[in-house]
């Protein structure tokens, strides 16, 4: 039967999210965390299809499988996912990828460092607040639209849709 999807839920995603957490400014920390997310996404639809075909009937493929992911979180999926692809395509501003990803480039995303007073412009974003004032590093990507997201938040919202979703059927 190979992993199913919950043994790569508990194997890659989580562990990638919790060495994210621990490091929120590491940008291959970020990225692995992203590669995973995305790919449980694959893992889940297929596993789904070839063992229990009436969790992703509604689906008519992994395409429209992660549109319904996108809409679930909010869009998290659809940056997580992008992140994904621009880390194996380097570019997704032309072609298929075009249309589904909302990060052009590995070069939208960075590490920066915000001070406990700074906030980032753009979408609602929540910051943890270092104990003794200090300043704090996270991963940021520029969305095709110009907004800036926090990878971790979105990686967060992600992982937590899916846990609902594979525990949920048990």
């Amino acid at each position: 039967m190979g992993m199913t999807p919950e043994q790569f839920f508990e194997s890659f995603v989580v562990g990638n999210l919790e060495d994210c957490i621990d490091q929120p400014g590491d940008i291959r920390r970020a990225f692995n965390a992203s590669v995973s997310a995305s790919h449980l996404a694959d893992h889940y639809f297929l596993h789904s299809q070839r063992h229990q075909p009436d969790l992703v009937a509604p689906f008519s493929d992994i395409g429209k499988f992660v549109e319904h992911l996108s809409t679930e979180t909010a869009g998290a999926f659809r940056d997580v996912r992008s992140i994904s692809n621009v880390y194996k395509h380097l570019y997704t501003d032309k072609g298929n990828l075009a249309q589904y990803s909302s990060v052009n480039s590995c070069g939208s995303i960075d590490a920066i460092t915000l001070k406990n007073d700074e906030e980032l412009q753009g979408p609602e974003e929540d910051y943890v607040e270092g104990n003794n004032g200090e300043a704090l590093r996270r991963v940021i990507v520029t969305l095709k639209d110009g907004s800036r997201k926090e990878v971790l938040a979105a990686l967060e919202s992600v992982t937590e849709y899916f846990r609902a979703l594979l525990y949920a059927k048990t």
